[in-house]
């Protein structure tokens, strides 16, 4: 993995998570993990299905809110019929605009995020996870 992006509505909040994570007590744990943080614009991508293929060849986890599953290329749809046991999770924030508000909130998040992070291998093929 060397990467995370950014939901295209969550910009904003992955980089207030960004900031988080570069402050105490997580800077060393972040600094360690060498990640970029990317948006769709950065990588030129739009529909769903072609986000998840990408995330999933280029070792790049995502960051979003709650996505439904409108549709058969929809991030949701894709995630049911493509993932494997060895397939990089998409991480759900629960409450993006609280992430935004409420700093302690935003440092579970971060919490969460790098326990993750640190054991990618033990969550691959869950899919979805949620944040915290």
């Amino acid at each position: 993995m060397r990467a995370i992006l950014a939901d295209h509505n969550l910009i904003g909040h992955v980089r207030a998570l960004e900031t988080v994570l570069r402050d105490e007590p997580w800077r060393e744990f972040w600094a360690s993990l060498g990640m970029a943080v990317y948006s769709f614009t950065d990588l030129g991508l739009t529909p769903d299905n072609v986000l998840w293929r990408r995330c999933q060849q280029d070792a790049v986890v995502l960051i979003t809110a709650n996505r439904n599953q409108d549709g058969g290329d929809s991030l949701e749809a894709v995630i049911r019929a493509e993932s494997r046991s060895d397939s990089l999770p998409v991480f759900t924030v629960s409450d993006a605009e609280r992430l935004l508000l409420d700093r302690g909130y935003a440092h579970r998040v971060a919490e969460r995020l790098l326990g993750y992070l640190l054991d990618i291998d033990a969550v691959r093929g869950t899919g979805r996870l949620y944040l915290p």
